[in-house]
């Protein structure tokens, strides 16, 4: 299975001038090479000064929710399915992604929503409304978990996007009727969490997987769970999600899976603001339940008052949902949103980890969301956009382990420091103009007693695709000014020896 050639997959400059101005080509000449001050410095406010003892936060790695996708492609006959896993787990031929959200179904076949869903959302429940149990179900998804685990992923999540179609208000698993209304059923709060628990103990047992977390609820405040929609949804009035997380923390104990180190994570709010307030409204009980606290970035701007809000309590914070298709794949349009997006949640909301929402999408009918399209009936090929290549210029780079430094331009650069005992920083900087923009860092305070350093440069533009540019050695301490290409996000990797 291999890439698509088509007129889609094709580089587009999004308005960006293809001739270059003698300006530009003096500064093209000039790219690959490091600069010394000697001469016009540039003004001190411009220069980003890196400092490996200004650590913001710890960073655990970039992930993906499976659910839709893996329950489509985890049925491809190999070589289609091996070769999408290795785009998305293995870090020598792909993004090296280390999460995995896992989708816990609640739906059922014969059940009135399934006509209505979108291809591959009818995600079914383990377990029936007669009390049978069938362990067959989802096993495309469960295939895609498993080979995401052969290939080095190391974090796993189990979350919900509903109770099973039987315990809810309207027997359905898409939501409500008036979708401002709860949908699970009060008296079957105990079968839910026994649910979700049975389902993370057989993986344990079965599989050797275990969920480090279970996130119970997904963007619950939402009124947009109706019955009828085209996907599996809920809500969850905050009274309640504070019910069944402490229904949830007892269970566990029970299970004795509290003491394998499986803990609840909440509460994947679509929007910031909206977690903002959820966490304000978790009773002390609730917020001392949690290990893990979880929201969406699609919405919302207060990053910095979540930060404040959770990092006091030692807990981790997660983004754990962004996706974006504003424009083809072979555009940058996306590919620099979904840059500034990571900009954003990594150096304002300082998240420890960052998981994108489907990281394949259904190329048909016009679909630009993900990092790669399928057209999910056939899998016969692969386009990957932009999007794929500039989020790898993040994944490749900056692993688990790493910690996220200060930067004093956090809408344009991402800074970090290799974990694992390595000498080395990250820098990642997005150039959203379409025109040249320059960089400007002082690396001086970054292990003083090393004699060189090796700088790698790779970059995403309208014409490459996380291509390696240029690798110097150099003298340490290093400062170098470096232009930036219009419409791009380009990566330096200072290796100190």
């Amino acid at each position: 299975m291999g890439h698509d050639q088509s007129a889609e997959a094709t580089h587009a400059s999004m308005g960006a001038a293809e001739t270059t101005t003698p300006a530009q080509a003096a500064v093209e000449l000039m790219h690959s090479f490091t600069h010394s001050y000697e001469g016009v410095a540039p003004d001190n406010e411009s220069i980003i000064v890196v400092d490996p003892d200004r650590e913001q936060q710890a960073f655990e790695g970039w992930g993906t929710s499976l659910c839709w996708f893996a329950n489509v492609a985890g049925g491809y006959p190999d070589p289609q399915r091996t070769y999408l896993a290795d785009l998305l787990f293995d870090p020598q031929k792909g993004l090296g992604l280390q999460i995995c959200r896992y989708n816990i179904g609640g739906s059922g076949w014969g059940t009135l929503d399934v006509p209505n869903f979108r291809y591959g959302a009818n995600i079914e429940s383990f377990w029936g409304p007669n009390g049978e149990w069938d362990w067959t179900v989802d096993a495309n998804q469960r295939w895609m978990l498993l080979a995401a685990k052969q290939r080095g992923a190391c974090i796993f999540e189990a979350f919900s996007n509903t109770p099973p179609y039987w315990m809810t208000v309207s027997g359905r698993s898409s939501g409500n009727v008036f979708p401002w209304l709860d949908n699970l059923r009060p008296e079957y709060y105990d079968q839910f969490v026994h649910y979700l628990t049975e389902v993370v103990r057989w993986y344990r047992d079965k599989h050797d997987v275990l969920f480090r977390t279970i996130a119970p609820f997904n963007e619950p405040s939402s009124i947009y769970w109706w019955a009828g929609n085209n996907q599996e949804g809920c809500r969850f009035d905050i009274t309640t999600q504070n019910i069944i997380i402490a229904k949830l923390q007892s269970m566990l104990e029970q299970k004795g899976l509290a003491q394998d180190g499986v803990s609840i994570s909440a509460s994947d709010e679509t929007s910031i603001d909206v977690g903002v307030l959820s966490f304000q409204n978790y009773v002390p009980a609730t917020q001392q339940a949690l290990t893990q606290y979880n929201v969406h970035s699609y919405l919302g701007t207060q990053r910095a008052q979540m930060r404040k809000l959770v990092k006091p309590t030692g807990k981790r914070l997660w983004m754990s949902e962004f996706g974006c298709g504003s424009s083809p794949p072979s555009d940058m349009g996306a590919a620099l949103e979904l840059s500034a997006m990571i900009m954003r949640d990594m150096n304002d909301l300082q998240a420890n980890a960052w998981i994108y929402w489907q990281a394949v999408e259904n190329g048909e009918k016009g679909n630009w969301w993900g990092l790669m399209q399928i057209p999910f009936h056939t899998g016969t090929y692969v386009t990957l956009g932009k999007q794929f290549y500039a989020f790898k210029q993040y994944s490749q780079f900056i692993r688990s382990g790493a910690s996220i430094l200060h930067s004093s331009q956090p809408k344009s650069t991402l800074i970090a420091r290799s974990g694992g005992g390595v000498s080395q920083i990250v820098i990642v900087a997005t150039n959203a103009l379409i025109d040249y923009d320059v960089v400007n860092f002082d690396l001086s305070k970054c292990w003083p007693e090393a004699s060189g350093v090796v700088l790698e440069i790779y970059r995403t533009s309208v014409t490459e695709d996380c291509q390696q540019v240029a690798r110097i050695e150099a003298r340490a301490p290093l400062r170098y000014g470096c232009p930036l290409r219009p419409l791009s996000v380009t990566t330096f990797i200072a290796t100190f020896s």
